[in-house]
């Protein structure tokens, strides 16, 4: 039995096997949990080995001492208020110093130059302290810097004219200080968002390189009796998006006897909530604008489309009145067109044979040998100039609207073919005048037969009595 164990192994069950492979496992996943925990312990040694970069953990400590502060110079990172963060330095990952917010301690003391040796320095805050003296010049060498608030210390004297060179500013708090001379450092800062120098001493003018600040959305310049020149707006700036409003809380002229603190004289910063309000008013405005555009744009195009069609309608009726005013219409076969051509000429028909006058003009007769009607009797019809200067405005409407009537009778008569009715066989119009052509009747017109009988029962009469 006890020589047949190894063999008998091979009898086991495959359901004891089974069950000898399933516990297993968790001997293994605790292995692994373990090498899981070692690593993260050997990642968090390594981490609390990592130490500040010497230049940096020198220049802090000089800062520190500028400022009153004691620390302890093996835990420098660890201070409250010092934040640092992993860098890569000649190949090796050290610490550096990114942020310094040091607000509200009481600090008495001033910035150190050794500032400038903290080339990784995103953040500097040092507001509402007791800090005092001039800005070192050093500060320029922090290329990185974004954000620079000393507001509400006694730091005094004039800005280092290098403090443009710090192109990444996004926010510059200097109000409620001490500081005196001119604006010459403020150069260039394509991404500066808030520029606070109220209530301080600065003198001269305001310089016009504020306007290419594109970001800029907060301006304060109010407490600074000394300056001169006028407070750019918001209008005036060059390439400011829509985005940002423009916060200055009163001029220089109407601040100089103010005396509140930094917190109190700055315009607060718009809100986040007030972007889609002021995105809202925007629409609009822009909806209104083109309401009013569409309106203005259908109203002239009524105008224009009016003075259009009584233009229209004056070259045509000028077209028809040229066109009306000379020409031939032929009311009878008889006679052509080609045959009064001789009516053009206003000498021609003066040497014609005068056999009539009325009050429209005169009665003429010719021969006309090659025609169907070998004597015809014209008659002309006098239209008065329609330039005529001796004549008033109601006149002239007047004789146009009779030369209208006798156009028409002319139509109408052309028309007619009646027994006891002359036919009219053309009309000859001319710019001064119309020619009426009738077939001559050598036996006179009614009018001379009724003036005979009125001629007779006058003497019958007088033979009577």
């Amino acid at each position: 039995m006890f020589f047949n164990n190894n063999n008998n192994n091979n009898n086991i069950p495959p359901s004891f096997i089974s069950v000898n492979h399933r516990r297993q496992p968790p001997a293994m996943a605790t292995v692994r949990h373990l090498s899981l925990l070692t690593f993260i312990t050997l990642i968090l040694t390594v981490q609390s080995r990592l130490n500040l970069e010497p230049t940096d953990h020198k220049a802090l400590l000089t800062i520190h001492n500028a400022l009153g502060i004691s620390t302890n110079s093996t835990s420098i990172c660890n201070t409250a208020g010092i934040f640092c963060e992993q860098r890569i330095s000649n190949t090796t990952t050290v610490l550096k110093v990114t942020r310094i917010v040091l607000n509200h301690r009481r600090l008495r003391g001033s910035i150190s130059p050794a500032i400038g040796k903290l080339s990784e320095l995103k953040e500097l805050v040092l507001s509402n302290n007791h800090l005092v003296n001039q800005i070192p010049v050093q500060i320029s060498s922090c290329r990185k810097l974004e954000v620079l608030d000393i507001k509400n210390n006694r730091f005094s004297g004039s800005l280092p004219v290098q403090l443009s060179s710090l192109n990444r500013l996004r926010i510059l708090d200097l109000s409620s200080n001490k500081f005196s001379g001119d604006l010459n450092f403020l150069k260039y800062f394509p991404n500066l968002e808030k520029l606070s120098l109220a209530n301080n001493m600065f003198t001269g003018k305001i310089p016009v390189s504020i306007r290419s600040f594109r970001n800029l959305r907060f301006f304060n310049i109010s407490g600074n009796s000394f300056l001169e020149g006028p407070v750019p707006t918001i209008d005036q700036l060059e390439n400011v998006p829509k985005r940002y409003s423009f916060a200055e809380s009163e001029s220089p002229a109407n601040s100089s006897n103010s005396t509140t603190s930094s917190d109190d004289v700055m315009a607060p910063s718009p809100a986040p909530a007030s972007a889609p309000i002021h995105k809202h008013k925007n629409k609009k405005k822009k909806v209104i604008r083109w309401i009013l555009g569409f309106a203005a744009g259908a109203v002239a195009g009524l105008i224009c489309g009016a003075i259009v069609s009584v233009l229209f309608k004056m070259v045509l009726n000028m077209i028809k009145g040229k066109k009306s005013d000379s020409g031939t219409a032929i009311f009878s076969q008889s006679i052509k067109a080609e045959e009064l051509a001789f009516l053009e000429d206003d000498d021609a028909v003066t040497s014609l044979q005068i056999i009539g006058k009325g009050g429209c003009g005169e009665v003429y007769k010719t021969e006309l040998p090659s025609s169907k009607v070998k004597t015809i009797a014209i008659k002309k019809i006098v239209q008065p100039p329609k330039d005529a200067a001796e004549l008033a405005e109601e006149n002239t409407k007047l004789l146009n609207k009779k030369m209208r009537q006798i156009k028409s009778e002319i139509q109408t008569v052309g028309q007619i073919r009646h027994r006891n009715l002359v036919p009219l066989l053309a009309h000859v119009s001319r710019p001064n005048c119309h020619y009426l052509v009738y077939e001559f009747m050598e036996n006179g017109s009614l009018q001379d037969i009724l003036q005979q009988v009125k001629d007779a029962r006058l003497m019958l009469a007088q033979i009577i009595h």
